[in-house]
């Protein structure tokens, strides 16, 4: 290989061409919205109470302001995991000002609902009850000015990111779109340029705060040099598989190539050691508690489903587990008898007309996956992974699409990362979609991740479907 070249006339130019420009990074924009959101919950819980003390002569006696930190801290808490629900720090969110109050909106009525069902069960005077009107007032009026007002300011100031695209190809392609999809507020992309341009149409950018190589190839010497010398005056240096994975919560698994190590996680395995024990033990002590929950309701759940379409009630299939194994996975029934011919699988369909009028109830809130946590207490699932795939639709697309068994390295989960971002797969374009969210989190797979995912998963059941 040669040796890069060292700093031309042009090269120097990077420190005279570059104003002063400060602006946030993407984590520092997810912290800033989460510091604010928890600031102004705070403060308009401090505002209930104040009018609460107003309303009732009888909060004059209940002594200082720190006996209500356990209600601070809940309704924090509360705030936050809604907020996960709603994707609330979600840049397509947080940029468009009308998804952003609605969202907001979304999460005050999500907290209020929350704290009603959390004030039912809690011991008498332990938590205030008119209060919490008061903050859904103040806080839908507060937060939502907040999150408008952030979103008409990205893309301005420390808010708004400049960039330029070294590159070319599908993968550069690929870059942009998410870019534009996903941030389109927060980045100004200032220009594109293939590997082959002159390398001194890239110096004249001014005021850079971040390059993305997406180069499907190997970068001429001085192009390498111009990365150097845009990193000696703090230009931000990341490559297009990075930036992808965390706007999108993909893996761009089409554009690895060679290099495939961007795949995996080559320094740690969270399904092993303490975070394994810990996963799994979760796994079996949740499932456990969810079937002893619903057993008094499987009986007459099962003559529903008898009635509304005579047949078996469960529904046994083999699918492709861990490692490769194969597992009967349990499900009850939501199609009609004889849905499939013997021996093949096919792909469901949107208002797939095999669904039964009780089926397309159970699946809207995942009733009828309920037996698959006789699956996990087994072992053979777990609560969070990818979902299992049955073996004659995994052989073809092992065929169809790279890098397809990957996602058979961990144990398959009852709901996972590609569930709730991304709807039923129906085609082999589908499939790959999936697989990139799949190998996202076996790649970032932790503790918080899968309650991350779970958080989500309810959400999607007691919340109406979203266009």
């Amino acid at each position: 290989m040669q040796a890069p070249k060292p700093l031309t006339e042009s090269h120097s130019n990077v420190h005279n061409s570059r104003a002063a420009h400060w602006s946030l990074q993407r984590s520092q924009v997810r912290w800033l919205l989460i510091l604010g959101d928890l600031l102004l919950v705070n403060v308009a819980a401090v505002g209930a109470l104040w009018l609460g003390i107003q309303r009732s002569t009888w909060w004059l006696a209940v002594g200082a302001w720190d006996s209500f930190t356990a209600w601070f801290l809940f309704l924090s808490i509360i705030w936050f995991v809604c907020a996960q629900v709603f994707d609330m720090y979600d840049l397509r969110v947080a940029g468009a000002p009308r998804r952003a109050v609605r969202a907001t909106l979304g999460v005050v009525l999500g907290t209020l609902a929350v704290y009603l069902v959390a004030y039912f069960f809690a011991a008498p005077q332990t938590l205030p009850r008119h209060l919490i009107m008061f903050f859904a007032i103040l806080a839908a009026i507060l937060l939502s000015a907040w999150r408008a007002c952030f979103a008409l300011a990205l893309g301005r100031g420390p808010l708004a990111r400049r960039v330029i695209v070294v590159g070319g190809g599908a993968s550069t392609n690929d870059l942009v779109r998410a870019l534009h999809e996903h941030a389109a507020g927060y980045y100004n992309i200032s220009a594109v340029f293939d590997t082959d341009a002159r390398v001194a149409e890239g110096m004249t950018r001014a005021a850079l705060d971040e390059v993305i190589v997406s180069a499907e190839q190997d970068l001429s010497p001085e192009w390498i040099a111009a990365l150097v010398a845009w990193r000696e005056q703090g230009v931000q240096i990341a490559n297009m598989a990075a930036v992808y994975e965390e706007l999108t919560g993909r893996v761009p698994v089409e554009h690895v190539g060679k290099n495939w190590s961007v795949l995996l996680p080559l320094e740690q395995d969270a399904t092993r050691g303490l975070n394994g024990v810990v996963k799994r033990a979760l796994d079996f002590g949740l499932s456990l508690l969810a079937l002893l929950i619903a057993a008094p309701f499987l009986p007459f759940l099962a003559l529903l489903i008898w009635f509304d379409a005579r047949g078996g009630i469960l529904l046994r299939q083999t699918r492709v587990g861990k490692n490769g194994r194969m597992f009967t996975l349990y499900k009850f029934r939501t199609m009609i008898p004889n849905a499939e011919p013997p021996g093949v699988a096919l792909w469901a369909e949107e208002e797939d007309p095999r669904v039964t009028r009780l089926g397309k109830f159970l699946r809207r809130f995942k009733l009828d996956e309920v037996p698959q946590f006789w699956n996990v207490l087994r072992g053979e699932m777990s609560l969070v992974g990818p979902r299992p795939e049955r073996p004659e639709i995994v052989e073809n697309l092992q065929r169809a699409i790279p890098f397809y068994r990957l996602r058979h390295v961990v144990r398959p989960g009852l709901t996972g990362w590609a569930a709730v971002r991304f709807p039923y797969g129906r085609s082999v374009n589908d499939a790959l979609a999936k697989l990139q969210f799949d190998l996202y989190y076996i790649k970032h797979q932790s503790l918080s991740l899968d309650a991350l995912i779970l958080v989500k998963t309810l959400g999607a059941i007691v919340t109406p479907p979203r266009a």
